[in-house]
């Protein structure tokens, strides 16, 4: 996780109680230094060099001290970087040195302040340098300080010791504009790489801290999405791009169910009776395989649902489950089609059962129904040109040249009918959701071309 935030926005308040909850270290890199110094490491060696000659210690030498601290055991459930990387071009390096690692960033959380809040809350500081005590003079005035007084050493003096307070020497209002604008001009931008590719958040830090804190820690729980859309809707085309940005698996009950019922495990082996015996596997089963999947380490940032829960009933079932570790559903991603565009795009799909290779009549068609398609057909009495009706004589493999074949139920009546089922039974589940506060829902138009849909999804995960 890095913690980024403008001097003055509540990283040193926040960053103690992230890493209590997280139970993970954070790590300032200004620590590390004098921390690797002090050991006398190879590398603090070199950074010790370098500082006494009065250089700026390189960003190659930053990296070796951050990869030799993370190695160490309390880093093994993740870490905090606080204040780094400052610049795109080391959070460019960070990524590089991660992935070596098989490694990424995993979140970015921004305390976003006002610089006109910033000046009021940075200008007024105070310290009491042996102890380190802070003071401020309007939030926190040492006892010292008359109301309505200009501060000043003779009268800003510590509520312990009596003895004068002092300022840092950027404390000022025109140091802080020149630091504002730095991390204006070149840590922003860092928040844009990562948009893509981690779960960023931007916290409203301009407000109560117990505030800040609860906005904080939402940004910290697992991402627990469910995607729903009616069937050709895209969810196979978007689930993909879906997990490579939150970097959370998708979770089908289908594979779920195969994959503990081949494990053995206890709710696989109860799953598999139920199976055998020709009936349906309860949700009660159901949800308990949700329940042992989600404790994997590939979960330990959030998972995604795909097609379950479909009735207002698995819904409270896996509500109920989620609340024994005091979680639940935070986000909901509807992709929106309209029946009559479902019908063309379902009642089209042509597969190659051997390879899985998929072809649509209208948007994607094999070479062999393409050539159909451009010689017409006279005996049947369809116009020259005129697209024949698909059938497995003309709707042939690219590569193998052999049959393809169409779902049972992919033709009109079995569509009405599933379509039917996803109205009655599956899109009342965003009424049950829609209430509930922490739970973000979205409804994306997925009737456009598939890179528009990503944007529109891309725009609900942040």
């Amino acid at each position: 996780l890095i913690l980024f935030g403008p001097p003055g926005a509540g990283k040193g308040t926040q960053a103690p109680k992230i890493v209590d909850k997280c139970n993970t270290p954070s790590l300032s890199t200004g620590d590390l230094l004098r921390e690797a110094v002090a050991a006398g490491t190879e590398v603090g060696l070199q950074a010790k060099a370098v500082m006494e000659s009065g250089g700026l210690v390189s960003d190659d030498i930053v990296f070796k001290i951050i990869k030799d601290r993370i190695a160490k055991a309390d880093c093994a459930q993740g870490f905090i970087l606080d204040g780094f990387p400052r610049t795109v071009a080391q959070a460019q390096a960070l990524d590089k040195m991660l992935g070596e690692m098989g490694e990424r960033v995993g979140r970015v959380i921004e305390l976003n302040v006002p610089d006109q809040v910033l000046e009021e809350r940075i200008c007024g500081r105070w310290l009491h340098k042996a102890s380190g005590r802070s003071y401020h003079v309007k939030f926190a005035p040492p006892k010292s300080l008359p109301a309505g007084a200009t501060p000043s050493e003779s009268n800003m003096k510590d509520d312990q010791t009596g003895e004068p307070l002092s300022q840092r020497a950027d404390d000022t209002a025109e140091a802080l504009k020149t630091r504002l604008n730095g991390y204006h001009e070149q840590t922003e931008p860092i928040l844009d790489h990562y948009e893509a590719k981690a779960n960023v958040c931007r916290v409203n830090a301009n407000q109560d801290m117990d505030l800040v804190w609860k906005e904080v820690e939402a940004a910290l729980s697992r991402v627990i999405l469910i995607l729903f859309g009616p069937p050709g809707a895209g969810k196979g085309t978007q689930s993909p791009k879906i997990v490579e940005k939150m970097n959370t698996p998708s979770l089908s009950t289908g594979d779920m169910l195969r994959e503990a019922v081949a494990a053995g495990t206890e709710v696989g082996t109860k799953a598999k009776a139920v199976m055998e015996g020709g009936g349906l596997v309860p949700d009660d089963i159901v949800v308990g395989i949700i329940r042992e999947r989600i404790l994997q380490d590939d979960c330990l940032e959030g998972f995604v649902l795909d097609g379950f829960p479909r009735t207002v009933e698995q819904a409270q079932t896996l509500d109920n489950m989620l609340k024994e570790n005091s979680e639940h559903v935070s986000r909901i991603i509807e992709l929106n089609v309209p029946d009559a565009v479902l019908e063309e795009r379902i009642c089209g799909r042509w597969m190659h059962k051997a390879s899985g290779r998929s072809y649509h009549a209208k948007f994607n068609p094999p070479k062999s129904y393409k050539d159909a398609s451009a010689e017409g057909v006279t005996c049947c009495g369809l116009v020259k040109g005129t697209p024949p009706e698909p059938t497995q004589n003309n709707m042939l493999d690219d590569e193998t040249g052999e049959p393809l074949s169409q779902r049972d139920d992919d033709n009109p009546e079995a569509l009405r009918k599933r379509l039917d089922g996803y109205h009655k039974q599956t899109e009342p589940i965003l009424d049950h959701y829609k209430d509930v506060a922490t739970c973000k829902i979205t409804r994306v138009n997925a009737n456009q071309q598939m890179e528009k849909v990503w944007v529109e999804v891309e725009r609900a995960l942040k």
